[in-house]
């Protein structure tokens, strides 16, 4: 017990209870807008105006609905070797009284107290009290604190806007000039306010293009922008639009896609997209359809967003902007928190705490030892939601629910009977009682797991017949409660030759001295035995002690060459002194994955007799009951703290420690999965120039990631961008924002260690294309670029003209080689391509097959072919096959034929090869991260998902992270290629219960014929699981050294609980834990004299006794006195006189100032009631 008290004269007392007349100082909090609701957060609570430099404070608190407190408070950087306690008032306010051992004053202004709290995900707004403020300067001076009412309010997260945009690439208009077509989701914004669309000629921004401008071909910057409201984000994007005069495709020829539907908070990537086609003139084109702009992060609802068809003939076809609908499910927030006496976990928790609307998860509470689950609450509302251990519920509103703990209580009832009196003192450790133990009334209900004092106390000429506990005969002195407990002791009158037996507990602190008769019959105090007889002295040290010295027995001898004492008269223990042992205190910092090293850091500081703190060294030894803190864990290279565990126990940064054995305090660091480079799929991406920004697009194979990456290029100068149009070789920068499963993201393609490697973007530059036949001989075709940029030369032969063009000028940036068009006005042939083969625009694997013919590029009409054209034929093979040759023998695909009359020819396919079975192992186990599976067999072309749901695995939706304990289903797709046909396969994948790896914990010695249950469990931990040890049977009697069982029982349910063996070792009355024996000294008793009356107040303090404990101070005056007892308010507890013991009852913790008067003097004392 820490007391802290001053000598005043009565007039101290006086000029504090007139302090609230005086100047009030002021409470403030550092900030009244909180994190975002469902998040944790600390309020800080600062102190000014003060005119005392006050060395103790007390203030009452309270907290608005939603904000619950996580973990102890604990005192701001104006503290210095200052101790704070706290407890929980009747009103649902706490109280917190801060004292200093040496009177140390704190200097404000400044913090005197933190308050760590996590608000609830329905938390808005709710109001916090400071109240009952007092300081209290070290002449007992006090000055009152105002009271203080402010508003707390969780930080809203704005909305991101999200803008679709078409019209990326259009055919040019010399008529009319081209504008980017914006839609938002919401159509309308607040007060009216719309997007500011500017239109520029560079990339930066800062030349304008005119209407006049986008009436020609080129390509522009458009800049769509929205200002920061109190609804939206501020947004900004800069697209570029490319105008030309290829061919654009119409609305009316685009079947469109369907899209799977993802759940809100997702990027719209992650919805794939199937389906759909697009039709030239009643010829398929063929092309690929993709999110405008994936990476959007898409709101609840069914809305439509921007997919652009890129045609595989680009340099034809300009690309086509379409809407898609996509079905967003709504997602809620749900986060459980824990009270003291247990843990709560959601099974399957998902990183983010978002679950779908109308998903099933369940919540497991799992109480401490000694501790039931009492209630589950929801923050905001009134339910009752049962007290069953796991609590299923259908995810449909942010909510936060609450597992309740309360202690398992048990009667105890304390009896005496006989023919003589006597008294049964039982008492319960406590620090705050003058002597550590706290007095035990019949009827009182006391926590499961106490440890009960026992003591039988004879009247004069009377001894002790027998102490039993539950009807059985007592073994020791002390008793662990396990359930309801009867204790009833049986006085007869003591006979004559015998000696009494006085073993008092004040001469044997942490431990106890055993004395027993030859035959092993315990000799409990307040019994007798006879004079003469020998007995046998063992000592059993509480856990976390040991004898020091010699025990100090009156009545008996020197123990003989058996051990034995003979007994001389009365016995009584003189002294017995346990001192603590010391135990090795260990930090740890590990990683969540268990693949990492862990990348932070964790140290301790210990409590000082004198209440300062000091750094804990490592693998240092501390007393037993020395007190440590956390001083500091952080992180490093962006590793975040997640938990710390004190010996598998979690606990928070402001959590007191008090060493009870080995303590290894571990800091867990949260280090996400890493993205391996090779993860990502087509790192080597190419085009052939089009004139509009074609991107690459990465995907993350076995991630949860996908398609969420910030793609960047450099070329040339090394400046990034975030377009790729012209024709070169692009490095293309990588990045993804950390979240709460991976690490963050950046890689550049090509690695510049990898010279050579074939990754990155290359845009080839494109031949020039044909976009128009010419009208006669003399005529030129119309071409792309335009004719200002090509060198035409013509030839006609056989009413033939050939013409040769080939690029000029700045035309060679994006184009090279020669393009060869042939205009005939020869006659029409019979052009056949057999029975069943279609005409094809352009060429895609993914579609029917057919043969596209092109002259020049320009696509051919098969009913207009006429004689001394020369064409190029490309076939596409059916899905699962391959091209083998044409009809007539030839293998070249594609191949040039030059047309002389009618003819029929034909692509010959054959089938494609089965892509090699894939195989895969069944199961892993549970390690706390997101893991990644190993399929034999497959190649980098292979994509590998992971789905909770079979249905889902065949839809291919609602991908999920590899993690948590249960069955998935692997999906390994590869695309067809050249050489075999398309691979799917599904895979069933376990993942099972972790098994924590365990330190087990050692077990404090018992006496033969206890319960398993009196043996403390010291030390012990599970790396980074949290749980608790247990003895499996802790009911079992233990008579001889042996391996018991125990249990450890991890909180977190996606871990299994796994058990082992330890040693206990019992002490009986041939045996101690003292080896060899027991050291005894006979000594003389003491015969007490009664000391003189006490005078003045050195004496009055000198012999009188006062302590707190159980919201009561304790005074035994040796004197009559009058005594005021006064708290902090002004109100007077007590007044009236004493002489002797009395209890004052105070109602609750807080600074108290008692008066002390006697006929000659008086003094002013404070005390601290905790």
């Amino acid at each position: 017990m820490k007391m802290n008290h001053i000598k005043q004269l009565f007039v101290a007392l006086f000029l504090l209870l007139s302090a609230g007349t005086a100047t009030a100082a002021q409470w403030k909090l550092a900030k009244t807008n909180l994190n975002a609701a469902g998040s944790k957060d600390t309020l800080t609570l600062k102190v000014s105006d003060n005119t005392v430099d006050f060395s103790s404070f007390q203030v009452d608190f309270t907290l608005p609905a939603g904000v619950l407190l996580s973990g102890t408070p604990i005192l701001g950087e104006l503290a210095d070797d200052h101790a704070l306690t706290w407890s929980k008032r009747a009103d649902g306010s706490f109280r917190c009284v801060v004292y200093s051992v040496r009177n140390t004053e704190m200097k404000a202004p400044g913090a005197v107290l933190r308050i760590p709290v996590e608000l609830a995900v329905s938390f808005v707004e709710g109001t916090f009290t400071a109240k009952n403020g007092l300081l209290s300067d070290k002449a007992s001076k006090g000055q009152p604190v105002t009271d203080l009412t402010a508003t707390l309010t969780s930080h809203k997260e704005k909305a991101k806007l999200v803008v679709n945009v078409s019209g990326l690439e259009q055919v040019v208009n010399t008529e009319k000039a081209a504008v980017l077509d914006c839609k938002t989701i919401p159509a309308t914004l607040p007060d009216g306010k719309t997007l500011t669309i500017g239109y520029y000629k560079d990339e930066k921004c800062t030349e304008v293009a005119g209407e006049s401008d986008r009436k020609q071909e080129g390509i522009f910057f458009v800049k769509v922008s929205y200002p920061e409201d109190a609804e939206y984000e501020a947004f900004e994007q800069i697209y570029t639009m490319s105008l030309t005069s290829k061919k654009a495709i119409a609305e009316g020829d685009i079947t469109p896609p369907t899209a799977a539907s993802i759940k809100a908070g997702q990027s719209l990537s992650t919805s794939l997209l199937s389906g759909g086609s697009v039709t030239d003139e009643g010829y398929l084109v063929a092309g690929t359809f993709a999110w405008t702009y994936g990476n959007t992060v898409v709101p609840a609802g069914t809305h439509e967003y921007s997919v652009t068809f890129y045609p595989d003939n680009s340099s034809y076809y300009n690309t086509a902007a379409l809407s898609v609908a996509v079905k967003v499910d709504t997602t809620y927030k749900v986060t459980a928190v824990q009270t003291t006496g247990g843990a709560v976990n959601v099974l399957g928790k998902a990183e983010d705490n978002v679950y779908v609307k109308g998903q099933k998860i369940s919540l497991v509470a799992t109480p401490l030892p000694n501790y039931q689950l009492s209630s589950w609450s929801i923050a905001g509302e009134s339910v009752d939601l049962g007290k069953k251990d796991t609590l299923t519920v259908t995810v449909g509103a942010d909510r936060t629910y609450s597992a309740n703990f309360t202690p398992i209580l048990h009667k105890v009832s304390i009896e005496t009977f006989g023919d003589a009196s006597g008294d049964l003192k039982v008492t319960t450790p406590d620090d705050q009682a003058a002597d550590g133990q706290k007095p035990v009334s019949n009827g009182d209900e006391l926590q499961q797991g106490s440890i009960l004092q026992i003591a039988a106390i004879p009247s004069v000429n009377t001894q002790l017949k027998s102490l039993q506990i539950n009807g059985e005969s007592l073994k020791g002195d002390k008793v662990t409660l396990t359930g309801p407990l009867t204790i009833k002791a049986v006085f007869e009158p003591k006979p004559v030759n015998m000696a009494l037996v006085t073993l008092e507990k004040k001469n044997m602190e942490h431990g106890s001295i055993l004395l027993y008769k030859e035959d092993g019959t315990l000799i409990t105090s307040g019994s007798t035995v006879a004079v003469g007889s020998k007995i046998r002295v063992i000592s059993l040290p509480d856990a976390g002690y040991k004898l020091e010295g010699n025990v100090g027995l009156s009545g008996v001898t020197r123990p003989g060459t058996d051990n034995l004492c003979a007994v001389t008269g009365d016995i009584t223990l003189v002294n017995a002194s346990f001192v603590a042992k010391g135990y090795a205190v260990t930090t740890s910092a590990v990683s969540s994955n268990p693949s990492q090293t862990a990348s932070g850091t964790i140290t301790l500081s210990k409590e000082g007799e004198d209440g300062s703190w000091t750094e804990v060294g490592s693998g240092e030894e501390l007393a037993y009951g020395t007190r440590v803190r956390i001083a500091k864990a952080e992180g490093q290279a962006g590793a975040s703290l997640l938990t710390i565990l004190a010996n598998s126990k979690e606990i928070s940064q402001s959590d007191i420690l008090t060493v009870t054995g080995p303590l290894t305090v571990t800091a867990v660091f949260d280090h996400r999965v890493k993205i391996k480079r090779e993860y990502i799929l087509w790192p080597y991406q190419e085009y052939y120039y089009s004139g509009v920004s074609r991107p690459f697009t990465p995907f993350a194979s076995q991630t949860y990631a996908g398609f969420s990456f910030d793609v960047k290029y450099k070329i040339n100068d090394g400046e990034e961008t975030s377009t790729a149009i012209d024709a070169g070789d692009y490095t293309v920068v990588l990045r993804r924002a950390e979240d709460g499963l991976y690490e963050a993201f950046e890689e550049i393609y090509p690695d510049p260690n990898k010279p050579d490697g074939r990754v990155g973007l290359k845009i080839k530059k494109s031949k020039v294309t044909i976009t128009k036949a010419p009208t006669s001989h003399g005529a030129n075709p119309g071409t792309r670029p335009g004719t200002e940029f090509v060198n035409i030369i013509s030839e006609t032969k056989d009413n033939v003209t050939t013409y040769k063009i080939t690029p000029k000028g700045d035309a060679l940036k994006n184009y090279e080689g020669t393009t060869i068009y042939y205009y005939s006005t020869n006659p029409v042939v019979n052009f056949s391509l057999g029975n069943s083969t279609p005409v094809l625009r352009s060429s895609n694997g993914s579609q029917p097959e057919g043969v596209r013919i092109t002259n020049g590029g320009l696509p051919c009409d098969l009913n207009d072919i006429r004689a001394g054209v020369t064409i190029t034929l490309e076939a596409v093979a059916p899905v699962g096959q391959h091209f083998v040759e044409w009809s007539d023998k030839n293998s070249d695909n594609p191949r040039v034929y030059q047309v002389t009359g009618d003819v029929e020819i034909y692509p010959i396919y054959a089938p494609k090869d089965e892509y090699p079975a894939c195989t895969l192992a069944k199961s892993s186990e549970y390690n706390g991260m997101a893991q990644t599976v190993e399929v034999k067999g497959s190649d980098t072309s292979c994509v590998i998902s992971f789905y909770q749901n079979e249905e889902d695995c065949n839809a291919e939706v609602n991908k999920v992270p590899l993690k948590n304990p249960g069955t998935y289903y692997v999906r390994v797709d590869r695309p067809e290629d050249k050489t075999y046909k398309s691979y799917t396969k599904v895979f069933t994948y376990e993942i099972t219960l972790g098994t924590p790896t365990v330190t087990w914990p050692a077990a404090s010695d018992i006496l033969s014929g206890q319960k398993l249950s009196e043996s403390v469990l010291q030390g012990g931990h599970a790396g980074i699981v949290a749980g608790t040890f247990a003895w499996s049977d802790p009911d079992k009697e233990i008579t001889e050294k042996g391996m018991q069982e125990i249990a450890f029982t991890p909180t977190d349910p996606n871990y299994k609980p796994v058990s082992s063996k330890i040693e206990v070792k019992v002490v009986s009355s041939t045996s101690s834990s003292t080896d060899p024996e027991t050291p005894v000294i006979p000594v003389d008793p003491v015969d007490p004299e009664n000391p003189d009356v006490p005078t003045g107040v050195e004496s009055i303090e000198e012999g009188m006794s006062l302590y707190t404990a159980n919201q009561s101070i304790f005074v035994d005056m040796p004197q009559e006195v009058a005594l005021k007892v006064v708290d902090v308010a002004g109100i007077v507890i007590f007044e009236g006189k004493v002489c002797g013991k009395m209890e004052i009852p105070v109602g609750h913790a807080g600074v108290y100032f008692l008066k002390c008067t006697a006929p000659d003097a008086s003094f002013v004392k404070k005390v601290v009631v905790r």
